[in-house]
């Protein structure tokens, strides 16, 4: 009898501890059981309210489909702050002085928007997490997004901040300055930028592809997950690199001569310029007495190449 009293609670934690770990990996216990049981349709959830992939007109808000000025002055700008997720959002120039916008497939279950606060310029989608009262918050599994998020701003805009977070989402920059602080935080989509002047540069990438194309960063911090990292452009004063899994490949425009470089491996790889450095606690070292920059690198498991156009 006992034994069979152990095997039975032994089959009921292995049971929870399953659905745990399926609730973690994205799994939904509610919708597994209630829209396969539900009885009548009038008490039952609206299934398409879930997916973005459906066409869902009740759940759908206003579709600023047509751009929008939201301010005709965009030089009282300062700042500009994004934290977005299940959207694509693109910022990109234009020969106006003006902020238009537009928002495609916007629902309310994204419910992205753009506007003034101050001086600032904030873009944003919800965050949308629920309560369970056995797993605390959770992130809700709302599909593949096609919201689309267009916000231009006049050419060579200046923002004395940007502090950029995107989660499941892809990103497009283009053809602004940043004077004091830029931040950009991405996490599971394609991530492109491009002709963007930034100071006190602080990048945090993840899962996806991020590129950097015809960019002039100075004094920069670049923590990089799993993902693909390629950039060609410009580095002053300091670069810090620190690698995950993923790959970096830099072309710095400038020579070799210019800058200080210190190298250190974990179990990855660091190529520059033909020196490298792999291994475990591999390391080198370049000295150059009249350096106007500094590169450091640390490689974990990753790979980092970089060349230079001189």
């Amino acid at each position: 009898m006992k034994r069979r009293i152990r095997t039975a609670f032994t089959i009921v934690g292995i049971g929870g501890l399953l659905i745990i770990i399926g609730i973690l990996m994205g799994g939904n216990v509610k919708k597994t059981f209630y829209y396969n049981s539900c009885p009548d349709e009038e008490w039952c959830m609206d299934k398409e309210e879930l997916s973005m992939d459906n066409e869902n007109t009740s759940s759908a808000l206003s579709t600023h489909t047509n751009e929008t000025q939201l301010i005709s002055d965009a030089f009282a700008l300062k700042q500009l702050k994004a934290d977005v997720s299940y959207a694509t959002l693109r910022i990109e120039p234009h020969d106006k002085q003006s902020v238009v916008y537009s928002i495609i497939n916007n629902t309310k279950r994204i419910g992205a928007s753009v506007q003034i606060d101050g001086d600032t310029l904030v873009i944003s989608t919800k965050k949308n997490h629920t309560w369970n009262w056995l797993f605390g918050w959770r992130r809700d599994n709302i599909g593949h997004a096609k919201t689309l998020i267009t916000v231009k701003i006049p050419q060579n805009m200046l923002f004395n901040t940007a502090n950029i977070n995107i989660g499941a989402a892809s990103l497009m920059l283009d053809g602004f300055t940043v004077t004091q602080r830029f931040n950009l935080n991405t996490g599971a989509g394609k991530v492109d930028v491009k002709n963007i002047t930034a100071s006190n540069v602080n990048i945090e990438t993840g899962v996806g592809k991020t590129v950097f194309h015809n960019c002039s960063f100075t004094d920069t911090v670049m923590n990089t997950g799993v993902g693909e990292n390629l950039f060609d452009g410009s580095v002053f004063k300091h670069l810090e690199i620190n690698a995950g899994i993923g790959e970096i490949d830099m072309r710095i425009n400038g020579k070799k001569d210019d800058y200080l470089i210190n190298a250190t491996s974990g179990i990855g790889s660091i190529l520059i310029d033909g020196r490298s450095a792999t291994g475990i606690d591999s390391t080198f070292r370049i000295n150059n007495q009249n350096a106007l920059h500094t590169i450091r690198v640390k490689a974990g498991i990753g790979q980092v190449n970089i060349t230079f156009t001189e």
